[in-house]
């Protein structure tokens, strides 16, 4: 950066480095720049959008296509904030390959008078974390979603949340264990790679989404985020403050837009615009009389279809699936009943713009529902093509990045950021620098769980 420009910006107020979001989606690459200003607003200085190729259902296919859309999305992003210097980002991951599972375990305690220790909990953690998985898994990050503490004198039991300096004899926790694919991580590095950057972290999509448009009271209270991308709809719910429970889907916005495209024989970008700006997702709610002309290729006669037509359409594929797996995650989760007396639901991503899924959701699950727009945590002066939910996933990860330099800040005494370790050697790619890199995403992602709590 250089100079003139970055006086001017401590001349604005501008707290810490410059941060850098990197969303990898399915159907769009989003970069943002930003910082946080001195009265703890994040301020943007510029993003980039590029259409993504070369990815399928959150799935990088063609590293050559994907490191093209990176470069395309960051350079827009360099010149509008006029930042030359990107070379670390916060990048986004979820994907078809993230699974999730739940795991039980205990621990028997000699001395049922002694207060149980945050080393019970950690022993018991460790525990789960060495079961056996499939090859070319690993975990990701292992989640406690609450412990079950029993006293044998006395024939009690109860749940809690933190039972650390409570007393008793056994403790049950209970884990929702994330797992990834080796190959698929390796992926991500090597299209960030090809464009001379650095990836700074990996978070977790639905996290960063949360970040971005959900309050502390919402977390607090309990709430589920739906990010519906284009290839993906991924799930995160929080209870007191902290992640209990995550799930992706391998389905999003694109299945819907195929749909269209094989019954009415149209090309998807065509289907695109068709379910944009005529597309609804509840059939009695559209009009049977309004007529579009779609356009066809090679001299086919234009297609006519009424926006209901068109509503059943996208109605069987939202109903069916993403709804669908949404309800069944969430009765998986044992968490329902707290989000009906809590904060509800909360739609964010492109396909939460569907016409008419607020009320679909709304009526399906028995959840209150809206919309989430990312302006948690950000200044007035955001634009408003920022505050759209296909902006959620990058701008929370924006937030992660400050918020982790803002801890790193803090640990060294407020000044200025964590100083960067030497460089060192580029490791050649093999099992072991496998291991290392989700050992580090593993630890990533656990730090993201105490900073939001």
């Amino acid at each position: 950066m250089d100079k003139e420009y970055s006086s001017n910006l401590r001349q604005r107020g501008m707290v810490g480095d410059i941060v850098v979001g990197l969303d990898i989606g399915t159907t769009k690459v989003a970069t943002v720049v930003g910082y946080l200003n001195e009265k703890g607003k994040i301020e943007i200085l510029g993003f980039g959008k590029s259409e993504s190729k070369g990815v399928e259902y959150g799935l990088i296919q063609n590293i050559l296509k994907t490191s093209d859309s990176i470069e395309k999305s960051v350079q827009l992003a360099a010149q509008h904030s006029r930042y030359q210097n990107i070379d670390g980002v916060y990048v986004g991951i979820a994907a078809r390959h993230i699974k999730t599972k739940t795991c039980k375990h205990y621990i028997l305690r000699a001395d049922h008078t002694a207060l149980i220790e945050q080393e019970d909990l950690d022993l018991m953690k460790g525990d789960v974390e060495n079961i056996a998985l499939p090859p070319g898994e690993k975990i990701i990050t292992t989640i406690p979603q609450k412990y079950i503490v029993e006293d044998s004198a006395f024939g009690t039991s109860h749940e809690s949340a933190d039972p650390v300096g409570e007393i008793g004899s056994k403790i049950t926790g209970i884990y929702q264990i994330l797992t990834g694919n080796v190959q698929e991580i390796g992926k991500i590095h090597q299209c960030v790679q090809r464009v001379n950057l650095n990836i700074k972290d990996l978070i977790l999509e639905p996290i960063a989404s949360g970040l971005a448009c959900l309050s502390e009271e919402d977390k607090k209270r309990g709430v589920c985020l739906i990010d519906i991308g284009g290839g993906t709809t991924d799930m995160v719910i929080f209870k007191d403050n902290h992640p209990v429970f995550c799930k992706v889907i391998p389905l999003g916005g694109s299945i819907i837009t195929k749909d269209i495209a094989m019954v009415c024989h149209i090309p998807e970008d065509t289907a695109e615009e068709l379910k944009k700006n005529h597309g609804s997702c509840i059939p009695s709610k559209s009009n049977p009389n309004r007529v579009c002309n779609v356009i066809r290729p090679n001299g086919q006669a234009p297609l006519k279809i009424t926006d209901e037509q068109l509503a059943k359409i996208i109605y069987s594929r939202v109903h069916r699936d993403i709804i669908g797996y949404v309800k069944k995650a969430l009765e998986d989760s044992g968490y329902m009943g707290m989000l009906q007396n809590g904060a509800g639901l909360v739609l964010t991503g492109g396909g939460s713009n569907l016409r008419h899924i607020i009320e679909l959701c709304q009526f399906e699950l028995g959840l209150n529902t809206r919309v989430g727009n990312p302006v948690m945590g950000f200044a007035d002066t955001l634009s408003n093509e920022l505050r759209q939910p296909l902006f959620a996933t990058s701008l929370g990860l924006l937030k992660y990045g400050l918020m982790e330099q803002r801890i790193a800040s803090d640990a060294f005494g407020g000044e200025g950021t964590r100083p960067e370790p030497e460089p060192e050697p580029e490791p050649k790619p093999g099992r072991g620098d496998k291991e290392n890199l989700w050992k580090k995403l593993q630890r990533n992602l656990e730090r993201i769980f105490e900073q939001i709590s």
